[in-house]
Order: structure tokens, then C-alpha cells, then sequence
């Protein structure tokens, strides 16, 4: 049955849950652990943006943002913790840091 409020998680959220392209986690809690991703990525970006972080800083910027999501106690899983990283840099309009793509998850082909 189609869920009118069902949000709509991006394919490169959607790997970091799947096995053999397929999902392991049920809907609800995938769109959950996408919704708080997503929320991290948007405030960091926002708070990036208002500190005047411009591109010549930007890989530091996102290698600290990467730090900070892998602190203990996390709310974000490393595979997570990456994606927000990636995200926070597509939001900023920065490049993708190559260091980033040593998760195997991120890897483009």
C-alpha cells in the first residue's frame, strides 16, 4: 500500500542498507536513520556556512565534521557518519574529499 508520507531516501542512503540490493532494514526504521542523517547533514552545512568555511577550508571542514560523527557514544554508524560528510559537501557545493571514498560503501564506480 503506498504511504502518501513516506519519505523519499536518496539511492546513495539506500546502500548504506542493503545486502545484494536488497533492503535490510524495514522502511520505517530506514527512513528513520535517513531522517536524522539528513538533519545532521543540513545543520552542519548551515552552521559551515555561517562561519564564513570556504572551499579553501573545506577538506579540513568535512575531515573534522567526519571526526565529530565518530566520537563516542555516535548516534550515526561510521557508514553513516561518512555519508553525512558526503552529504554536508554536496550541500556546501564543495568537492568530494578523496579520502572519503575509502568506505566501501561510498565508493563510486
Amino acid at each position: 500500500m503506498y504511504d502518501h508520507n513516506q519519505t523519499l531516501v536518496p539511492d546513495s542512503f539506500m546502500v548504506l542498507y542493503s545486502a545484494n540490493g536488497r533492503p535490510v532494514l524495514s522502511r520505517e526504521e530506514t527512513e528513520a536513520r535517513y531522517e536524522i542523517c539528513e538533519d545532521l547533514a543540513l545543520h552542519t552545512a548551515a552552521f559551515l556556512s555561517a562561519h564564513d568555511q570556504g572551499p579553501d577550508d573545506a577538506d579540513e571542514a568535512l575531515r573534522r565534521c567526519d571526526d565529530g560523527l565518530r566520537v563516542e557514544p555516535t548516534s550515526v554508524s561510521a557508514a553513516e557518519a561518512a555519508w553525512v560528510t558526503q552529504r554536508v559537501a554536496e550541500l556546501q557545493d564543495w568537492p568530494r574529499p578523496k579520502w572519503l571514498a575509502e568506505h566501501p560503501k561510498l565508493a563510486r564506480p
